[in-house]
């Protein structure tokens, strides 16, 4: 893409101080975006302000998807700091694996509360605000390949991204008379910590026989030949929420490296 394609509009990242909100945040910064990372924890929230603070702009500010009150506080955060949000990336989400017969209804409740409810709330809180201003804007959904090919242990996880994946179209039907375009992305075997966890689970429930170290060299993509870098998923969103793509609208395209051929 062509340098500062996205200059003086404002992005809020959810989920923002994890690996891949970090990632994504950067390709957002490059491209001339000013950003703005929500996220529960302080600690990493402030880690991920000092890191990516070298690309450009950014703020920092309590998120929990969980809460709509919390959710106009963050939003309001934002807005008195840049006025307006032009882009929403709904990039927070938990992966808390096991066999269907042994997830509890808590955990199950969790994972779509954040998955799907937050992502659901936070977009309509969004999108209220720019249609009271008569701004256009762009949300970007991240989904996962398990809305398209699901993944044993992971029944709630797949379920809850095949939902944002369908959503993504509703929002996009719905909100293009607003100048609101809406797409999602369906990453897999992405380098993140939730990725770790599911191969520390992997590590535990072999007894060692497979490590962390075995599953880091055959979990990538077999096209790719080693793992996803958030980075790489986060010039993809840098890319469908700038101006050059107003023609893609409503999909979920997958971005694991070509191992879901759809």
């Amino acid at each position: 893409m062509a340098a500062n394609t996205l200059q003086n509009r404002v992005a809020f990242v959810t989920g923002g101080a994890s690996a891949m909100g970090r990632g994504i945040a950067r390709a957002l910064l490059e491209e001339g975006a000013k950003v703005v990372l929500g996220d529960l924890d302080d600690a990493r929230l402030e880690a991920a302000k000092k890191e990516l603070s070298a690309y450009g702009t950014v703020l920092q500010t309590k998120l929990d998807l969980t809460d709509t009150g919390s959710i106009e506080s963050a939003l309001d955060a934002a807005e008195r700091a840049y006025q307006t949000v032009d882009i929403l990336v709904n990039n927070a989400g938990v992966c808390l694996g096991r066999p269907i017969m042994e997830i509890p209804q808590k955990t199950f409740d969790l994972t779509f509360a954040v998955n799907v409810s937050g992502l659901f709330n936070m977009s309509r809180a969004f999108v209220k605000r720019l249609i009271a201003k008569g701004k256009p804007g762009n949300i970007l959904n991240i989904s996962s390949n398990a809305a398209k090919v699901c993944f044993e242990g992971m029944a709630d996880y797949n379920a809850s991204k095949a939902a944002v994946a369908n959503l993504t179209q509703s929002m996009a039907k719905e909100w293009a008379k607003n100048g609101i375009n809406v797409n999602a992305v369906c990453p897999g075997a992405v380098d993140t910590d939730m990725l770790r966890n599911c191969m520390l689970d992997t590590e535990k429930a072999t007894g060692g026989k497979v490590t962390v170290a075995d599953c880091r060299k055959t979990w990538g993509p077999p096209q790719l030949g080693r793992l996803v870098q958030p980075y790489e998923v986060g010039r993809v969103v840098a890319f469908l929420v700038s101006d050059a793509a107003v023609i893609i609208r409503g999909q979920a395209i997958s971005i694991d490296g070509g191992n879901t051929p759809y």
